[in-house]
């Protein structure tokens, strides 16, 4: 299975991504727990981050909700509008779940160094931990823009302030159908 992963963005950034309208059809790479935990495992194993453990099948439609809600605050951030108060009350109420803490590791022989304890677990945990990314999008400066590809809507942070395609892909297609419209007017 091809998953909508862009391989740059932050995981709130390509959870956003993996439900988008194609001129009217709507595609959910979520639509099932093994497409759901498929997307999940193929995003760990291309930013090689530990795999979030299975989450089962009688939480997808909780993740569903929960990623609708993610997308529909990240547009926002790229479109410039408020997201919904039901949005933002939704972010916040998973990321209150996360009932976490720090505490501190020192090997020895080695250096202090902080390290993250969470009470949390299963779907709860990765729900707090998605909010949390969310949140830090959405107020750390991030600049969230909607790709300039006449059939792409999928979402990315733009780092470059000349940045207006959400991967070489779609850049490469805009370059192509220019070109093929400077042949045509010749």
């Amino acid at each position: 299975m091809d998953y909508p992963l862009l391989g740059t963005e932050p995981l709130a950034v390509e959870f956003a991504n993996t439900r988008y309208d194609d001129d009217g059809v709507i595609v959910d790479f979520l639509r099932t727990a093994e497409l759901m935990n498929g997307w999940f495992a193929e995003y760990a194993r291309l930013h090689g981050r530990r795999r979030p453990s299975g989450v089962p099948a009688r939480d997808l439609g909780r993740v569903r909700e929960f990623r609708d809600h993610v997308h529909q605050v990240l547009a926002a951030l790229a479109d410039g509008k408020h997201p919904g108060y039901e949005s933002v009350a939704a972010v916040n109420d998973c990321a209150a779940q996360a009932h976490s803490s720090v505490r501190m590791e020192w090997p020895a022989g080695g250096v202090p160094r902080m390290a993250a304890d969470s009470s949390s677990t299963g779907t709860t945990r990765l729900l707090a931990e998605l909010a949390t990314e969310t949140i830090g999008l959405a107020t750390d400066g991030s600049v969230l823009a909607r790709c300039a590809g006449e059939d792409c809507r999928m979402l990315f942070v733009r780092h470059h302030g000349r940045r207006r395609f959400c991967h070489s892909s779609c850049s490469q297609r805009a370059r192509q159908a220019r070109y093929q419209q400077r042949l045509a007017a010749n």
